[in-house]
């Protein structure tokens, strides 16, 4: 068994590529000083005692967005703490919110501990608008100038309340200003009229990093994580890196994967994290081109599995469908024996059974997020056909658990397919 203490390491600071922004969080980002003076335009009026712009940040996940506009705020708070400027930046993170009544409690218990500390309780037991008028009361007695940034704001869906009234408050003696951050590049088009004429103010997209700008990114990443890692004269492109511990190939193959894929900075540094620590566990001094293959195949297998385990109940039991004719070996099969196999599932555990054209929007999502295989059907009236795109084990074993709602079916597909329960 490995001792605590007693193992050399490749890294300098491991901190540095961990690719959660809890973690490390970068001092600049140099691919994005486009956004970054775009967003600085919509700020500046604050320096000059008017109102800064309210704005929307569009961009697929990591493409430096939230960084992008804490590096914004925080230099305007450096600012406005050297002058007689009166700031507050508070930022919610809207994951997990389902609506503008959640926000909006996340909002009163922030702007609270911005005026008393930390250690404030969510409200509780409130109308929306009380808890907009409670808004509204702590910003008055905040004053000066406030920004209120919402990211993943698309997590509220249609509920666009906070977004119509908040811009629309005008809390006596304050200069509000909203940001929104979204995944979603449809969410403005998908917003009432009346809220994109006064949130949209402007508007910043960040497009999709090319492997150029991975390639220097993974390299910062690496000069600070690694050790005998730097960049010759100071000049920090990866064409300068110099490095004992990557190999060639290490850092161009992890920077083309994650722009083949999505362009996603944070997925590439996952994927050479990932290796790095493959090559650091086995006490390898150099990690090569196929620790990054090695790499993304555990990372695809792992997202696959979270995925799976983590599918709606109607997802899921289309998924079961799929795996009841996966265990039989009668796949690809139509979308027809897939429904009535899933409609026998639905009566089994009393869920409420999808008509036939929802449920074949349930089989595409699962095709679109590749657990299923989907061969399209050749005429008008043939049917699509669909297969696990994962190994039978693998979707066996991350189904439900026997405690959770659809534990019995899970069962049932586990001891057909020969798989242990759990």
């Amino acid at each position: 068994m490995k001792a605590f203490g007693d193992e050399d390491t490749i890294f300098e600071d491991m901190d540095v590529l961990n690719p959660n922004e809890q973690t490390y969080q970068p001092e600049s980002l140099p691919e994005r000083e486009v956004e970054l003076d775009q967003i600085h335009s919509a700020l500046r009026p604050a320096t000059m005692g008017s109102t800064p712009l309210n704005l929307i940040v569009y961009g697929q996940s990591g493409q430096g967005k939230t960084v992008g506009i804490r590096l914004k705020t925080d230099q305007l708070q450096e600012y406005a703490d050297g002058s007689e400027m009166d700031l507050t930046v508070v930022h919610i993170r809207c994951k997990g919110m389902d609506g503008s009544y959640h926000v909006l409690t996340h909002l009163v218990k922030r702007l609270r501990e911005k005026r008393f500390g930390p250690g404030e309780e969510l409200p509780s037991g409130h109308q929306r608008k009380t808890l907009l008028n409670m808004v509204i009361e702590n910003l008055e007695k905040i004053g000066g100038t406030v920004i209120v940034v919402l990211d993943e704001i698309d997590a509220i869906g249609d509920d666009d309340y906070i977004l119509y009234e908040l811009p629309r408050s005008n809390p006596d003696g304050v200069r509000l200003s909203l940001i929104g951050i979204t995944n979603d590049l449809q969410f403005r088009e998908n917003l009432d009229a009346d809220v994109r004429s006064s949130l949209g103010e402007d508007e910043v997209r960040f497009e999709p990093y090319d492997a150029d700008q991975l390639r220097n990114i993974l390299a910062r990443r690496a000069v600070g994580a690694l050790r005998d890692t730097y960049f010759e004269d100071n000049i920090e492109d990866y064409q300068y890196l110099r490095s004992e511990i990557l190999s060639d190939d290490t850092i161009p193959l992890a920077a083309a994967l994650g722009a083949q894929d999505t362009g996603d900075a944070r997925e590439a540094i996952r994927l050479l994290f990932r290796a790095t620590r493959f090559a650091d566990d086995r006490g390898e001094s150099t990690v090569t081109e196929e620790h990054v293959r090695e790499a993304r195949n555990f990372l695809e297998t792992k997202a696959i599995e979270s995925g799976i385990q983590t599918l709606p109940n109607q997802r899921m039991l289309a998924l079961m469908a799929v795996t009841y004719h996966g265990i039989h070996g009668d796949t690809p099969v139509t979308t027809t024996p897939i429904y009535t196999q899933y409609k026998t599932f639905c009566e089994y555990v009393d869920v409420n059974v999808l008509s036939n054209r929802r449920f074949r929007d349930r089989l595409n999502d699962l095709a679109d997020t590749n657990v299923l295989n989907k061969r399209q059907g050749r005429g008008r009236g043939d049917e699509n056909q669909y297969s696990l795109a994962v190994d039978l084990d693998t979707a066996l074993e991350n189904l439900p658990k026997e405690s959770e709602r659809l534990g019995d079916v899970a069962k049932i597909l586990r001891e057909q397919g020969g798989v242990a329960g759990n």
